[in-house]
C-alpha cells in the first residue's frame, strides 16, 4: 500500500519549523550593547583649611608624610643658626621641634622604606624613621653643588635636583651621581616620578628668556628624552611638583607666593596664595590632605581636597 503524504501536513509542519528557527535566531542575536555614559571632567579643586602650625618652624622648606608612623616631617632652613627638620602629628601639633638637629640648609624630602631622604646643600642624607639617627650620608665633593628637591622611585631609586648647577643626580645601587645634564633642563627645583617619567620644574633653554621662570617637563627613564607638559611659556618660579591621584599635579610658586594646579589641556590654575615660599608641599590621596609649608611666613597649612 502506498501512502500519500498530506500536503497540508507537510505544509504545516514547514510553518511550525520556520516559527521555531526564527525564534531560536532571534535568542541568540547578542544584545545590544548599552551605551555607557560618558565620564564626566573632573570637577574644579576646591581647598578647605583645616589647620594651620606656627609653632616650632622656621624657614620650613618641604614637608613629607609618614602613613605608618601617622607623622608629618618638615625641613627648616633657619637662615641665622643650623637647619633642623620638625616631627609634627597629623592634626597639626608639633610633637618634636628638633627632631633632627645640627643640619646646614636642609631642603627637599622623600620618603622611601624606613628611610626618610633629605638634601643639605651638598649631601644627600638618609635618616632613619624609628630613631632620627642620619644613616648614610652621600657627599658630592666640590663647590659646584646645591641640592634641592628629592624624589623615590618604585624600584628604590632617588632622584635629586641640583637647582645652581642645573643637574639631576641619582643614587642608585648604592652609587650617587650624576644622572641627567641637558640643555633643555636648567636650574631644575622640583621632582616627582610619575610612572615611566621624572617630572621636573625646570627652565628651559629654548624659550625667549630662559632662567628663574620655570617651565614643566617630563624626562623618560628609558632613553632621557626631555618632553614640555606645557609649552615653552614661563610659568613663574616654580617649586614643588606633586601629582593629584587624578591625573593632575599640584604645582608651587616661591617667588610669586601661590599654590597653583596644573591638568593637562588646562594648563595652570591658581588656587591659593600662601605668600612668598610656598614651597615642598606633600598630598596624600587617602585622606585627601594637602600639606603646605610657606617658607617666610614660618607656616605648614594643612587644606581637605575635594575635586
Amino acid at each position: 500500500m502506498i501512502l500519500h503524504k498530506n500536503p497540508v501536513l507537510r505544509g504545516g509542519s514547514f510553518v511550525l519549523a520556520f516559527i521555531l528557527l526564527t525564534v531560536f535566531s532571534i535568542g541568540c542575536q547578542p544584545a545590544a550593547e548599552e551605551e555607557m555614559p560618558a565620564e564626566e571632567p573632573p570637577g574644579p579643586v576646591v581647598l578647605t583649611e583645616v589647620w594651620l602650625l606656627e609653632e616650632g618652624l622656621t624657614h620650613p622648606e618641604s614637608v613629607i608624610y609618614d602613613a605608618e608612623r601617622s607623622a608629618l616631617y618638615v625641613s627648616n632652613i633657619s637662615f641665622d643658626g643650623p637647619g633642623f627638620i620638625t616631627r609634627v602629628s597629623a592634626d597639626g601639633m608639633t610633637v618634636d621641634s628638633m627632631w633632627v638637629t645640627d643640619l646646614n640648609d636642609p631642603k627637599g624630602m622623600a620618603h622611601g622604606g624606613d628611610r626618610l631622604y633629605v638634601t643639605d646643600v651638598n649631601a644627600l642624607l638618609e635618616i632613619d624613621l624609628d630613631s632620627g639617627e642620619i644613616i648614610a650620608e652621600h657627599v658630592v665633593e666640590g663647590d659646584e653643588v646645591f641640592l634641592n628637591d628629592v624624589t623615590v622611585g618604585d624600584d628604590g631609586a632617588v632622584y635629586v635636583s641640583d637647582s645652581r648647577y642645573s643637574k639631576v643626580y641619582a643614587l642608585q645601587d648604592g652609587a650617587f651621581d650624576v644622572w641627567l645634564e641637558h640643555d633643555n633642563v636648567l636650574v631644575p627645583n622640583g621632582v616627582h616620578v610619575i610612572g615611566d617619567e621624572l617630572y621636573i620644574a625646570a627652565a628651559d633653554s629654548t624659550a625667549e628668556e630662559p632662567g628663574g621662570a620655570r617651565y614643566l617637563q617630563a624626562i623618560s627613564f628609558s632613553d632621557q628624552h626631555v618632553r614640555a607638559l606645557h609649552g615653552t611659556e614661563p610659568e613663574g618660579a616654580l617649586d614643588a611638583i606633586e601629582p593629584d591621584g587624578m591625573g593632575g599635579l599640584f604645582v608651587s610658586d616661591w617667588g610669586g607666593g601661590s599654590l597653583l594646579h596644573f591638568r593637562d589641556g588646562e594648563g595652570l590654575t591658581v588656587l591659593r596664595t600662601p605668600g612668598q615660599g610656598t614651597a615642598d608641599v606633600e598630598f596624600v590621596a587617602d585622606t585627601q590632605m594637602l600639606y603646605v609649608p610657606v617658607m617666610m611666613s614660618h607656616q605648614l597649612i594643612a587644606f581637605e581636597v575635594s575635586m
